[in-house]
């Protein structure tokens, strides 16, 4: 194992990023990266630093033919040790995953989109008695295209589902490759971002105005309705795709939402959201098929967001607490 490696090995088992071990060792993270990348080697004042803050040999740092030996602690909690990605394992997670953030994207649009007949189906009934019941057809057939994409996009995925649930360490080249991808990647990623959040306020203001713009302009208040949620649909259909593929590179770098501790608190937290959302599901289509009145009953979803992060925010202290102890 190289110098390169090791560098890498020892950060992440102590659970720091790069600009954390960059303050410690009093030098730039860029050259933290350049480091871990092999494009670089530090000199000797900083092997002797990194010697001692991370209490190992400079023989094992230095010595290409020392390999990591795996201490008390350093095994999941299985007793395993680390599993080792490969640069070949990477550069195809990435790729399914990239290649995968449209047709995702697409079944969130899809499901957003669901809503729209049945609103407009108000305006159909007053021609039509079967308008109703087509309304309600569609939606479930758009909501049924939806499904089948999220299976078949996890069926894709199934053989990294280990990505999410444990701790990795990563071969030689693996971080300096998603790095320099995820660099690339940015520009785009910050676009949709931006464009996204635009339409967020278009929707917004164009939901809050149906209530006196069909009075202005003599239209429907449920053909209003339905071009806020479609503006809406576009804007989580730019959000959902970005950070799919955002989501991923924090995965492959074990970063954010995907260090090793965080997987921890998600294996522990991720039953109660699913449960959360299935009610949540559950109540919208009740109350809307109940009552019919889906020009109002997309208000759950934002409410539901707001309360699903409140959620998460509490069950991670106490589970991290728990967990500390």
């Amino acid at each position: 194992m190289i110098l390169a490696d090791k560098i890498i090995e020892l950060r992440k088992r102590n659970n720091w990023s790069q600009e954390e071990l960059a303050g410690r060792l009093g030098v730039s993270r860029q050259a933290i990266s350049k480091w871990e990348s092999a494009q670089s080697t530090p000199d000797l004042e900083r092997i002797l630093a990194m010697s001692r803050l991370f209490e190992v040999s400079t023989d094992y740092l230095v010595k290409d033919e020392i390999e990591s030996a795996f201490i008390q602690g350093e095994t999941e909690e299985s007793g395993s040790p680390l599993r080792r990605l490969s640069m070949e394992e990477a550069n195809a997670f990435l790729d399914v995953k990239v290649q995968g953030a449209k047709p995702m994207a697409f079944g969130v649009w899809l499901c957003i989109m669901a809503t729209i007949p049945p609103v407009l189906s108000n305006i159909w009934s007053r021609q039509q008695p079967f308008a109703e019941p087509l309304g309600f057809t569609i939606a479930v057939l758009m909501a049924g295209a939806a499904v089948a994409l999220f299976l078949l996009n996890g069926f894709r995925l199934k053989a990294y589902a280990w990505m999410e649930k444990e701790a990795f360490e990563t071969a030689y080249g693996v971080e300096g490759m998603a790095k320099e991808r995820l660099q690339s990647f940015m520009p785009q990623y910050i676009v949709h971002i931006v464009i996204g959040v635009i339409l967020c306020v278009v929707a917004l203001a164009t939901l809050v105005a149906s209530s006196f713009l069909p009075q202005v302009l003599r239209i429907e208040e449920s053909a209003v309705v339905a071009a806020g949620l479609a503006i809406a649909a576009i804007a989580v259909y730019l959000f959902v795709s970005a950070n799919i593929v955002r989501g991923a590179y924090s995965r492959l770098l074990q970063e954010d939402d995907y260090r090793p501790e965080k997987k921890v608190l998600g294996r522990k937290i991720e039953p109660i959201m699913g449960l959360y959302w299935l009610v949540v599901t559950a109540a919208y289509l009740a109350y809307s098929l109940i009552t019919m009145d889906w020009r109002r009953s997309w208000v759950v979803w934002p409410v539901a967001g707001l309360l699903c992060a409140v959620l998460y925010i509490v069950l991670e202290l106490v589970f991290g607490r728990k967990i500390k102890k």
